[in-house]
């Protein structure tokens, strides 16, 4: 596999993970942030604590995909022939 594609299939592969995790992080927001008060407000520590684990490692996850796709713009921009879409073989 060539420089370029990889880096075309890395920086598709990083994208499909970041719209995971945004979407992970939405449902998470929009539910899991009520359960976690819930839990709080009927005094299960473990369940509060399993929430806000949770939402850590997601936004966690989410600034590592961020900073992936950072890098490999950068890649991208210092080596402009990279920015070629190589021909991949439909399979």
């Amino acid at each position: 596999m060539s420089m370029n594609e990889f880096l075309w299939k890395s920086s598709d592969a990083a994208a499909e993970i970041r719209l995971l995790v945004e979407g992970a992080i939405a449902l998470y927001e929009g539910d899991a942030m009520g359960l976690q008060s819930m839990a709080h407000k009927n005094q299960q520590p473990e369940a509060a604590t399993a929430f806000d684990t949770i939402g850590t490692a997601l936004y966690g996850l989410r600034e590592k995909a961020r900073l992936l796709q950072m890098l490999q713009a950068e890649v991208a921009e210092d080596v402009p022939e990279l920015l070629t879409r190589p021909q991949v073989d439909c399979e």
